[in-house]
């Protein structure tokens, strides 16, 4: 397996860091404040989010390691563009909430192109244990 670039490791850097100064301004101060009156489904979220931020911090001394973070995160918002935010879209439903959280979602797109994703796909797959033996 070809060994990822230093330019790529820092720009993954880049990517926990993103993580991590973001959540830790806008979702990390709740944990200590109005978590404790939002919502259930709120809190559930704002607890979500700062073990994020809190294991973005081991993203950015561990970058390859922490790859399944990034796919995390580029996953939820994916599926929350394609099943939330299209939809409202579409019908011409979209409010102001929707726009702030698509606008959030959109800073994940340059992960695409900075995850190595042929040195991801060969690492976790070739770690993946079989359902069976072998010689089954």
């Amino acid at each position: 397996m070809k060994p990822v670039s230093l330019l790529r490791l820092y720009l993954l850097r880049g990517c926990y860091l993103l993580l991590l100064v973001g959540l830790s301004i806008q979702i990390v101060p709740d944990l200590f404040g109005p978590v404790v009156t939002m919502p259930m489904m709120d809190g559930v979220v704002t607890a979500m989010l700062s073990a994020l931020a809190v294991l973005s911090i081991l993203g950015l001394f561990a970058p390859l390691f922490m790859l399944p973070l990034l796919w995390f995160e580029l996953c939820w918002k994916l599926l929350w563009v394609l099943f939330v935010a299209l939809p409202r879209w579409q019908t011409g439903t979209m409010d102001e909430g929707t726009i702030e959280v698509l606008f959030a979602c959109a800073f994940v797109v340059p992960f695409v192109f900075i995850i190595p994703w042929r040195y991801a796909i060969a690492r976790y797959l070739a770690a993946l244990d079989p359902w069976r033996a072998k010689n089954d």
